[in-house]
């Protein structure tokens, strides 16, 4: 230890310096009591975390910190809004299922919807699937006041095309009947009944067409249906077997006669009839005839089988 003062070295145990006469204080190196004090004024220092490996298992077992208390009001707000998605969209399926529903069975309940409906596929060849409308329009209309027909025109229409050649007539005179009842002797009764003659052409039916003219109650409407006359031809000789020559007279009251000897169908463009057919050599002949009236109408048709077999002279 040397003197504060001077410098000299001292020896241990002196209290006053040999050279200058310096007193010499022995103060402790340590005081525990300034340490307790120093650790009281200044807080001890906080050990550092240790740092979590960076890996996607510690992110993923990290524990998510809270969000701010503006974030609670953000997802009220989402909820909200989720909610309210859901239940207009809710009410908006329930309505669709409730107009749909309604739809349907008004559309089934509607003339006017089946009726267009049927008269629409009628219009577009599709006569099968036009039949159901039309017949179900037909029984909605039915015991109304003042009844339309239409629906009796088209389902005789779709009849005719789908082979139903008896139901084809039986409901167009459905629909004379119902417009007779309904408003007597106008345009549309005339009407039907020309439709009822084409019917009646169009699915082969031609023999009745006289039978209906005759049972018109109204001369006008009679006098205007009989171009529409039609009729098989007749033939003078009966078919069979003959030992000479033939003559076949062809006759028919109304129309045209045309006719084939080779088995073919006659049409409007065979050979017409004008003066007896005579027949002179040995064998077999086919004679086809049909008559075509005014409106172009064909009959239906006249077949006879002819066979001349002569016996030779001894």
């Amino acid at each position: 230890m040397k003197c504060p003062n001077c410098g000299k070295e001292l020896k241990a145990g002196q209290l006053y310096c040999e050279n200058c006469g310096y007193e010499i204080q022995i103060v402790p190196d340590y005081d525990p009591l300034d340490e307790l004090l120093i650790g009281q004024d200044e807080p001890p220092e906080k050990p550092e975390p240790a740092k979590e490996p960076d890996s996607r298992e510690a992110k993923r077992n990290r524990p998510r910190e809270e969000a701010p208390e503006t974030g609670g009001a953000e997802k009220k707000t989402g909820r909200f809004r989720k909610r309210w998605l859901l239940y207009s969209g809710g009410l908006l399926l329930c309505f669709a299922v409730f107009m749909f529903s309604y739809l349907f069975t008004t559309r089934d309940n509607n003339y006017s919807y089946q009726l267009r409906r049927g008269r629409a596929l009628t219009g577009d060849g599709k006569y099968e699937e036009a039949i159901p409308y039309l017949e179900r329009a037909q029984v909605l209309q039915a015991g109304m006041e003042g009844a339309d027909t239409e629906p009796l025109e088209y389902l005789a229409l779709a009849y005719a095309h789908t082979g139903e050649n008896a139901l084809a007539a039986a409901t167009m005179e459905s629909a004379i009947e119902m417009e007779e009842a309904a408003r007597g002797d106008n345009y549309r009764l005339s009407e039907l009944y020309q439709a009822y003659m084409e019917v009646l052409n169009q699915t082969g039916q031609t023999e009745q067409i006289s039978r209906v003219i005759e049972e018109c109650s109204y001369p006008d409407i009679r006098k205007e249906l009989l171009p529409y006359r039609i009729e098989k031809p007749a033939c003078s000789v009966q078919e069979g077997t003959y030992s000479y020559y033939l003559r076949l007279e062809l006759s028919a009251e109304y129309g045209t006669i045309y006719y084939t000897l080779d088995g073919s169908m006659p049409t409007a463009e065979s050979t017409p009839y004008e003066k007896p057919i005579e027949l002179r050599d040995e064998g077999e002949t086919l004679l086809s005839a049909v008559a075509v009236n005014e409106m172009g109408m064909v009959s239906d048709p006249l077949v006879l089988v002819y066979k001349l077999e002569f016996q030779e002279d001894d």
